[in-house]
């Protein structure tokens, strides 16, 4: 019953279960081609990353941050120490977030290699999408480093304006990912843009 109270195991128990299910489409005969596969797979990807990076991002701007506001500098503490749950959410959020991405390039290049031309939708869902990865790497986890304390010798008042610009970053990401979720759908639905 480990997969039942370890979230290690339960993680495998579903990749294995996919796999099995893969598997047996696979030996059924009524599976896809290779490239199929390949290009099924990336976009199963694309969603389960995609899925824990905008999950988090909703959690984090909606949950966890006006929560913060009111907690004292001892309970923050508290929560920002080794193997915390803000530290796993930060973990979780920007691998999410980079997988996302790489799954989406290898998407995009798919589809440009296999002589489809992707619509404006998706190309302007991806670059929201890249906008809001670069905010992930480059602006949000260097501040929360420091905030969090991973990296040390940032003083109150420095992680007071890197929490600014960390949140502003994160509700930048909130805004677009309203309309990047909205050209995903659209792209292979609707197409707004052709």
């Amino acid at each position: 019953m480990g997969i039942f109270t370890n979230h290690k195991l339960a993680l495998i128990a579903g990749f294995v279960l996919a796999a099995v299910i893969v598997g047996i489409g696979m030996a059924s005969g009524n599976g896809p081609a290779i490239n199929e596969l390949v290009g099924g797979l990336a976009r199963w990807g694309h969603f389960l990353a995609g899925i824990t990076w905008i999950g988090l991002l909703y959690y984090l701007n909606f949950c966890q941050v006006p929560s913060m506001g009111g907690l004292s500098a001892d309970t923050k503490a508290d929560l920002f120490k080794t193997d915390s749950v803000v530290r796993r959410v930060m973990w979780w959020f920007r691998w999410g977030a980079m997988f996302t991405l790489i799954f989406g390039i290898i998407l995009y290049m798919g589809m440009m290699h296999g002589g489809m031309t992707p619509g404006w939708d998706i190309r302007i869902g991806g670059l929201f999408a890249i906008i809001m990865w670069f905010n992930v790497w480059f602006i949000i986890w260097p501040a929360q480093k420091k905030i969090l304390g991973i990296v040390e010798g940032a003083t109150a008042d420095e992680k007071l304006a890197l929490g600014k610009r960390a949140l502003i970053a994160s509700r930048t990401n909130t805004i677009l990912s309203i309309p990047m979720l909205l050209l995903m759908a659209s792209s292979a639905h609707f197409r707004f843009f052709g």
